[in-house]
């Protein structure tokens, strides 16, 4: 049996229970109402949702948005090529040299030499 006791009892101290409301009612001058702070949760749980599902739609139609673009653009690419190639075609046949090939193949007409007489 110990006589002697080495540590003394230590009981924390409390405050009252009216100071404790005062304490309490400071604090939630600070911070408002707490009326005011479930209608900002309401609000808050309305809105980030919403907010999050329109951030969702944003993003997946700019991507279908890029998506049609850039197969527009390599339409268009092709088309460039298919167009260049086509004037090139188009300037062979034209030419000088060309119409008188095939003229003389499918026609059977000829450019008149110096010494030839033509009629008109």
């Amino acid at each position: 049996m110990l006589i002697n006791h080495s540590t003394p009892a230590y009981c924390r101290p409390m405050i009252s229970s009216s100071m404790r409301r005062q304490v309490c009612q400071k604090v939630l001058g600070l911070i408002g109402p707490k009326v005011l702070w479930i209608a900002v949760g309401k609000v808050l749980l309305l809105f980030f949702p919403l907010l999050f599902l329109v951030n969702f739609w944003l993003s997946s139609s700019a991507e279908r948005n890029a998506a049609t673009i850039l197969a527009a653009e390599e339409g268009r690419y092709a088309l460039t090529d298919e167009n260049i190639k086509l004037r090139a075609e188009r300037a062979r046949l034209y030419s000088p040299e060309s119409l008188n090939t095939m003229a003389a193949k499918q026609l059977a007409l000829y450019v008149p030499e110096k010494g030839q007489i033509t009629r008109f």
